[in-house]
């Protein structure tokens, strides 16, 4: 896993981390988005298993961290859905990449949309994650519960603990993943997340239906959405994505609600079949 960064003209540092197949192949590489207030290590074993070829092909990745979340940086201003969009092309460029496949959780969901209005013809195949062709004006309740909530740790133990009563999650799983959503610095630990983020979010949210920006998005689109309750995408707009891409395989993932891109047997097993199939489509 490489990480690289660069200097965006609203003076902060864009993050993103990559890896890198052993041998090129010709298979278009893979753009990993996030969703709000989280970053791109959430698809560290996505880029692993992809870039290591164990779903067909060995694949390049990215993942983005998104301005104020992971290692990149916080402007002042500026943190509307184009923005966000902006942030996304200045990593393609930056990668040298012109077409690529796409896998977006949450509210990366419609970022990656706006993308695809704004920089048309760059994405050939789209993974959905339990999110709408929309963006929703952020409420400040909120925002308030987000920062009331913020606290830093000072024990790897005692943040297990504050998070383990509302998660399931085991010992295990918490030592191998805990740096994908926390950092340790000199006072503590803390969220992979600046605190002030929320605010400016929601400051320059809005409500936007995005769906007819579906149409610039060629290629195969796979949907995964939550069976339990806590699934953010309502079957009417499922409905919508299948209007402009009739072909569209929608898949439940058991046990989960929004969360649908957990490491888990399922899951793998989905994306195995996806990436596979492409191969065989490029094959013939």
């Amino acid at each position: 896993m490489d990480h690289h960064f660069i200097e965006r003209e609203e003076g902060f540092t864009l993050h993103y981390l990559e890896w890198i197949p052993a041998f090129e192949n010709g298979s278009l590489p893979v753009i990993c988005i996030h969703g709000n207030l989280s970053n791109g290590r959430m698809f560290r074993w996505i880029g692993e298993k992809l870039s290591q070829g164990k779903w067909g092909k060995p694949r390049r990745v990215i993942s983005i961290d998104l301005r104020g979340c992971g290692d990149s940086g916080l402007p002042e201003t500026g943190f509307t859905i184009r923005h966000l969009a902006s942030d996304i092309e200045a990593v393609l460029q930056h990668a040298g990449i012109e077409i690529a496949h796409f896998i977006s959780f949450s509210r990366g969901v419609p970022n990656t949309v706006q993308f695809a209005v704004d920089y048309p013809g760059k994405i050939k195949g789209f993974v959905v994650g339990d999110f709408p062709a929309k963006s929703f004006v952020m409420k400040k309740e909120w925002v308030e519960n987000i920062i009331a909530r913020y606290k830093v740790h000072q024990t790897w133990e005692e943040l297990y603990q504050a998070i383990s009563p509302n998660q399931e999650i085991s010992p295990e799983e918490f030592a191998e993943r805990k740096e994908e959503f926390y950092v340790k610095k000199e006072d503590g630990i803390h969220a992979r997340v600046h605190k002030d983020l929320p605010i400016k979010l929601q400051m320059d949210s809005e409500d936007l239906d995005l769906t007819y920006g579906l149409d610039q998005i060629e290629g195969p689109v796979l949907l995964l959405r939550g069976e339990e309750k806590g699934t953010l995408i309502k079957e009417e707009e499922v409905q919508e994505f299948r209007r402009y891409h009739p072909s569209l395989k929608e898949e439940l993932i058991a046990g989960a609600g929004h969360s649908v891109f957990d490491p888990k047997e399922q899951t793998e097993s989905i994306f195995k079949d996806y990436f596979e199939s492409l191969d065989i489509k490029r094959r013939t």
